[in-house]
């Protein structure tokens, strides 16, 4: 496989991967802000939806990591 379709591929990989990893993780993050100006029940359940998206947002990009790794350092052949 070629460079160029080496970086095209992770191109399209990165903004599927990327992008949601990235949209869940500012989400999570805004969760969690927006937590303390609740209190009771609606505090806590803020609070627990934004520590798992914000850890769930942590898979894409890791996601992103391993397909970088494997295209560029490893140089993993991918047959079609």
């Amino acid at each position: 496989m070629t460079i160029l379709r080496r970086v095209m591929l992770f191109a399209v990989i990165s903004v599927f991967t990327l992008g949601l990893g990235l949209l869940a993780l500012l989400d999570g993050i805004g969760m969690l802000a927006a937590s303390g100006d609740y209190a009771g029940n609606d505090r806590t359940a803020l609070l627990g939806l934004g520590t798992l998206t914000t850890a769930g947002a942590l898979v894409p990009i890791a996601l992103w990591v391993l397909a970088g790794w494997a295209l560029f350092v490893r140089r993993q052949r991918w047959e079609w």
